[in-house]
């Protein structure tokens, strides 16, 4: 119904088209002819109802010729649309193509999306099967590989449930251990989240009634632990040590006494018992518990043990730490420090570390709203292994902790100019490049930072690289460094990459660089955005390696309209985000990025090898300038 509505409506606006044109056509006519007007308008009168009828009957047989033009153009395109519907859910499905041309070509338009669509998703569909079958290999070799590993290797996600392990760990933690079940179960939970703090070190705790050496090192997607026996060198665990003490301080109690309160035909016999207990005193006092002792800067320690404080006490410390403070590297067992400073501080609800440096020491005071506890055992215990020592001083239980400054690294620098040259002679391919297509060559998309534009008088100061395999950027095989151009760096330099002498004064000179700069590039077909400017600094020290695709050509190759083909516009045209713009390997990374993203175009036009791609930039007149 809403068609026949439609179709009225249509009718009904031809109608009022066509009578305004018949009614402008006929006051032109009689515009300068009053009588003729006059004599029109009295026939009009008379022959009002005929012309009436008339009007109408043409009305009706418009109608009856317009209708199933109208309505077939309709239905055909409702048709349209509801084969086109079909499509989504079956691909395969070939749309009839009838009706008027336009919507047959509509159709065929149609029909070669829902083709590409599909082809799309089967490609899709084969590379996600692909990746699974790789990860399903590289989790098998894994798998082998840790199962004939001596320590146990545990991988849990971030709720603590297992995704992996292998039989030795499964041998250490006992049946608990298995797939999906929670190592919190299994293991210290306070412990874990403490190691993992601190992945480089090892922690001693049980399970199964055995002392295990844990190490936990965080991942991206979770954490993964390397647990061992604790060996017999490695020493007592040291509930076993204490405990031998105990009894050992008895005994030697007990020798003392005979040996004063004896009968004298038995003192010689007690003499030598207390020469022995104190013999057995000095051994034991030699022996010593499994080392727990972790390197840790001050700032860390602080926030170790805040940590701590949270999760096991319920405090929330407040911290307080000197600049110079910051950098004191101590050497304490973090974790027995921290559930000894737990345990004191049990009942507390309010408490602030501070932290100064005094000679050769950390004096680190803990400051209380009311007299400070007195220190756990725990506690006396950790800071004695540590070499230090504390007291209570009012409202403040205070720790004196052995400390060295920790030595300073060197904080890496930021970074760097340009101009727009090419050179014909970086285009040659050699014959065994020529065939090859763009999609399966390993790339280096590199990039330099200089103290000017005249390859004859500035220096490099800054390189860096990354590969491509074909259209994948690898991230992870990147290569930067900063290089000590031995002179001043002009001001206008400076303002465009960051860099300074001052900065640089310190880093290798270029020669030291290059072999492994050179080694980077190797076997692979250079990439660079108006590559010309940096071949020719490396050209000047003895690095000529053509062919060197250029993206600042095949720029003006794919979009020969456009006006703007510096790197910043064609990254944010192909949506790669400009960061580190003007350091040698931001923008490396950049034009990498960019290339990526040109392969498939370049395809599209045709150019589907390095030959064909190069030859084409070749052409362009912009190819032909030399620097």
């Amino acid at each position: 119904m809403r068609e026949v509505f439609r179709f009225l409506g249509a009718l009904l606006l031809g109608l009022l088209l066509v009578g305004g044109v018949v009614g402008l056509a006929l006051f032109l006519l009689l515009q300068d002819q009053e009588a003729l007007a006059r004599e029109f308008l009295e026939l009009a009168r008379a022959k009002a109802p005929l012309l009436l009828f008339v009007a109408f009957l043409f009305a009706l047989v418009l109608g009856a010729l317009l209708h199933p033009l109208f309505l077939g153009y309709l239905a055909a395109t409702r048709a349209l649309g509801q084969e086109a519907e079909i499509l989504l859910a079956n691909p395969s499905h070939r749309l009839p193509l009838k009706g008027p041309l336009e919507l047959q070509a509509l159709g065929r338009l149609v029909q070669r999306l829902a083709e590409e669509k599909a082809a799309l998703e089967k490609e899709v569909e084969a590379r996600v099967q692909e990746a699974k079958a790789l990860v399903e290999r590289e989790r098998a070799i894994l798998s082998a590989l840790i199962a004939h590993l001596p320590q146990g290797v545990v991988l849990a996600n971030p709720r603590g449930q297992v995704v992996l392990y292998n039989p030795k760990a499964q041998e250490l933690l006992g049946e608990g251990l298995g797939i999906g079940k929670s190592l919190f179960g299994l293991l210290d939970p306070g412990l874990l989240a403490h190691a993992l703090r601190l992945p480089k070190e090892r922690f001693l705790t049980q399970a199964r009634g055995k002392n295990l050496l844990l190490q936990a090192v965080p991942l991206s997607e979770g954490m993964g632990l390397i647990l061992e026996a604790q060996k017999g060198e490695e020493g007592l665990d040291e509930a076993t040590l204490h405990r031998l003490k105990d009894k050992l301080a008895g005994l030697k109690a007990l020798a003392e006494i005979l040996a004063q309160e004896a009968p004298p035909e038995v003192r010689p016999l007690a003499e030598k018992a207390q020469e022995a207990a104190q013999e057995l005193a000095q051994l034991v006092q030699a022996l010593k518990p499994s080392p727990q002792a972790a390197e840790v800067l001050a700032q860390d320690l602080l926030a170790l043990l805040a940590e701590t404080l949270e999760r096991e006490a319920g405090v929330q410390p407040g911290l307080a730490l000197e600049e110079e403070t910051r950098w004191l590297l101590l050497r304490v067992d973090t974790y027995a420090l921290g559930r000894g400073l737990a345990a004191t501080l049990k009942e507390a609800e309010e408490v602030l570390l501070e932290g100064r440096a005094l000679e050769g020491f950390l004096r680190l005071s803990l400051l209380f709203p009311h007299p400070a506890p007195d220190p756990h055992p725990l506690l006396k215990e950790a800071v004695e292994k540590a070499g230090g020592s504390l007291w209570r001083e009012g409202n403040r239980l205070i720790l004196l902790l052995p400390a060295v400054k920790a030595p300073s690294l060197p904080a890496p620098p930021g970074p760097p100019p340009r101009a727009e040259v090419f050179d014909l002679s970086l285009l040659q391919v050699s014959e065994a490049l020529e065939e090859a297509p763009l999609e399966g060559l390993l790339y280096t998309a590199f990039d330099l930072e200089t103290t000017g534009l005249d390859p004859r008088e500035d220096a490099i100061i800054a390189l860096g690289a990354v590969h491509l395999l074909g259209s994948r950027v690898l991230r992870h095989e990147v290569y930067e460094a900063l290089v000590d151009p031995g002179r001043p760096i002009p001001k206008a330099s400076t303002e465009v990459h960051g860099l300074t002498w001052e900065m640089l004064k310190d880093k290798p000179k270029l020669e030291e660089v290059l072999p492994a700069f050179r080694a980077f590039l190797e076997g692979s077909v250079l990439v660079a955005h108006n590559g010309a400017f940096d071949m020719a600094f490396l050209r000047k020290v003895g690095i000529d390696q053509p062919p060197l695709v250029d993206t600042l050509l095949l720029a003006h190759l794919l979009f020969p309209d456009l006006k703007d083909h510096r790197l910043e516009r064609l990254a944010e045209r192909f949506g790669v985000p400009v960061l580190g713009r003007h350091t040698a390997l931001g923008d490396a990374l950049m034009t990498a990025e960019v290339y990526a993203r040109m392969i498939p175009l370049l395809k599209e036009r045709g150019f589907r090898t390095l030959g064909q791609a190069l030859r084409a930039c070749e052409r362009l007149p912009l190819a032909r300038l030399k620097y």
